[in-house]
């Protein structure tokens, strides 16, 4: 008869096993992978040693696009602020011309209600 003891060793000693050819296959799928990897690296390794060599000039290349657009919305807000400045102004302006012509005409008005009213008496 079989005990627990030995039961227990053999379910540890299968579940043992079953680790070790699962770690087995991920390990070759892992060389697999890397020997992809390696063939890919010596395959474009000149191009990869071109784009290494001018890595530092596409980080200035970067830095400078980044100062330039930089520069570009603060004259772009600068702007704004001009553009928004001129049209209150303008506003301002045209509304002042307008009360004065309102003024004008309220006074053209009465000059001709006074006018009116003497000459029409006669």
């Amino acid at each position: 008869m079989i005990s627990y003891k030995d039961l227990g060793l053999l379910i540890l000693f299968l579940i043992a096993t079953g680790l070790g050819i699962y770690l087995f296959i991920a390990l070759n799928h892992l060389t697999c992978i890397l020997k992809r990897v390696r063939g890919i690296l010596d395959k474009h390794e000149s191009d990869i040693d071109k784009t290494l060599d001018k890595l530092p000039s596409i980080a200035g290349n970067i830095d400078e696009a980044a100062v330039n657009v930089k520069q570009g919305v603060e004259k772009a807000a600068a702007t704004v602020d001009s553009i928004g400045d001129t049209v209150t102004e303008t506003v301002a302006a045209v509304s002042s011309g307008t009360q004065e012509a309102v003024e004008y005409v309220k006074i053209i008005s009465e000059i001709v209600k006074v006018l009116i009213s003497t000459f029409g008496k006669k």
